[in-house]
């Protein structure tokens, strides 16, 4: 085997395993919920996908095995499917569970709207189209 294409399959599984460990320490270091979701999907995703970038080039030049080859394309494309939509649903539920960011959210897209009304104000009542009040007047006549 030539020695080049050896040191590129070690790099990839050397610079996934760096990324696995900086998604771990993510874990322990991040000071809430939300930002240990965040390096435990995002940073742990490419790491795994890196390492299987190293076992997928051994197992198809260096094995010449086009079964193991296709497994590791398997486990890649589940990974990159389940992996950040698992995060997402364990942020979301997090989030439902009343566990709040430890800073403030600049944009709360999952807030209840009637939540966000001042104290005093009261909600802004829906209006009608112009053309509804036509309608209606049409309609009764």
């Amino acid at each position: 085997m030539n020695l080049a294409l050896r040191i590129i399959i070690d790099v990839f599984i050397v610079g996934g395993c760096f990324f696995a460990f900086a998604g771990a320490v993510g874990l322990v270091r991040m000071p809430d919920t939300f930002s240990r979701m965040q390096s435990s999907t995002n940073i742990t995703t490419l790491g795994v996908l890196l390492t299987l970038i190293g076992a997928f080039l051994y197992f198809l030049i260096v094995r010449e095995s086009w079964g193991s080859a296709a497994k590791v394309v398997v486990i890649g494309v589940l990974t990159v499917l389940a992996n950040p939509v698992g995060g997402h649903a364990i942020a979301r539920a997090a989030y439902r569970i009343g566990i709040r960011p430890e800073r403030g959210l600049v944009v709360d897209e999952l807030a209840d709207p009637e939540a966000c009304v001042e104290p005093g104000e009261a909600p802004a009542a829906e209006e009608a189209p112009a053309g509804a009040e036509a309608e209606k007047e049409g309609e009764q006549a």
